[in-house]
């Protein structure tokens, strides 16, 4: 009984007893983070509103230090898929091993007999022609082979052309090795160029100039047929003019799309060009440190922009709006402060678990992924500093007007009072 009694009592006892407190060193330990954040936004934001000059003209150097490297990322645009690869690849290797030895990068020109002076390939006049074309295109250092009809029907006479169209019909019923140049009409045939590009954007773009003006060049001594030039390198630098202009399309209807949808959300002048400065001056330093990192635009990395601004739009549109909130209760100088303390810890978690979810992209094999993985992270994380070093100077700006109006009607009520 009395040992019952003692139990119970005991029982009674650790019920009533308080539950451990939290010691002052271990609450210091889990906010102290909390805390340098906190006080590092209250910090800038009293420099934003004492001086917010200073912060326009750090603005103003960074786009204009940066704005150079644009054109050098426009230019730095590789459309090869093989370059999308890595150049580890057993497969790759060995290409540019016997690119290297033999120039395996081929080229065509289509030449058509379908005009009223020239109705048909095999005649004196046409296959003299190509022959001029050929030996005017050996002469480019890039070029390395041209073959042609024409270099089969000099073999086959003696090296000279045949003078007369009976001659040629005989030749090309002899000879097998034509129809690799000729088509059975008669009224299509192939220059085969093989040449020494290196799959390099840069290098086909200068082997194509040159081949066409080399063709405009000979333009006064054509019989009447239409020269075309084609092939894998063409196609090259067709993808390259085409990633450009997406690139361009893309980026510019994704800026309208949010324009067009900030101007419905906020229904503010104001209001909508915070939130839209964000990434304009994030995408512009981000896509000119690209151009200076050297980074190229691929059919993967064309797509970074319209990335950076569909993700970081939220951050100037949160921004914002917490700003309009907080203005509703202290005048706009207390306002930024008070912004500051309460976004940067949200912003900073937010754009750095992004940019690590990107920087994954680097654990891959492909070089073009690696790529979109580096863009994507250094945009985010501009992002993040224009929305917590700029933004608020711009908003603090915007409302200055209402600063003044606050203050004069604080004076009104105190002489009131």
């Amino acid at each position: 009984m009395n040992a019952t009694k003692f139990a119970s009592q005991n029982k009674q006892q650790e019920t009533n007893k308080e539950p451990p407190r939290t010691t002052k060193k271990q609450k210091s330990k889990n906010t102290t983070t909390m805390h340098v954040l906190e006080k590092i936004g209250k910090k800038l934001g009293d420099w934003q509103t004492k001086q917010p000059g200073i912060f326009l003209v750090i603005l103003a150097v960074t786009l204009l230090l940066t704005l150079p490297g644009i054109p050098l990322l426009i230019t730095n645009v590789e459309p090869s898929l093989e370059k999308v690869l890595p150049q580890e690849v057993q497969e790759v290797q060995r290409m540019n091993e016997m690119r290297a030895q033999f120039g395996a990068d081929m080229m065509y020109l289509l030449v058509k007999a379908d005009t009223p002076t020239a109705t048909t390939i095999a005649s004196p006049d046409v296959i003299t022609f190509i022959d001029i074309v050929s030996n005017t295109l050996r002469t480019n250092e890039r070029i390395l082979e041209v073959r042609s009809i024409a270099d089969v029907m000099k073999r086959a006479n003696g090296g000279r052309i045949p003078e007369s169209q009976e001659r040629i019909e005989t030749l090309l019923r002899e000879n097998p090795q034509t129809s690799i140049y000729l088509n059975n009409n008669r009224d299509l045939a192939l220059i085969h160029i093989r040449s020494d590009t290196g799959a390099e954007a840069s290098v086909i773009r200068t082997v194509y100039n040159q081949i066409t003006n080399d063709l405009a060049s000979l333009e006064n001594q054509n019989p009447g047929v239409t020269i075309s030039i084609t092939g894998f390198n063409t196609i090259d630098k067709a993808t390259f003019e085409t990633i450009i202009n997406d690139f361009i399309i893309i980026t510019l209807f994704s800026f309208l799309f949010m324009l067009t949808f900030l101007i419905f959300y906020f229904k503010s002048f104001k209001n909508v060009a915070s939130s839209i400065s964000v990434i304009m001056i994030s995408l512009i330093v981000t896509l000119g440190l690209t151009g200076y990192l050297g980074i190229t635009i691929t059919v993967v990395t064309m797509v970074a922009a319209a990335m950076i601004m569909a993700l970081g739009i939220s951050y100037g549109i949160n921004v914002t709006y917490e700003f309009n909130l907080i203005k509703e209760q202290h005048h706009p100088k207390k306002a930024i402060a008070v912004l500051n303390t309460h976004i940067i810890r949200a912003l900073v978690g937010s754009s750095f678990t992004t940019s690590a979810g990107f920087l994954a992209l680097l654990a891959g094999v492909m070089p073009a992924m690696k790529n979109l993985g580096i863009v994507l992270a250094m945009g985010i994380l501009i992002t993040l500093l224009v929305s917590i070093i700029f933004l608020p100077v711009i908003l603090y700006l915007f409302n200055k007007k209402s600063e003044r109006t606050y203050r004069n009607a604080k004076k009104k009520t105190r002489k009131t009072n």
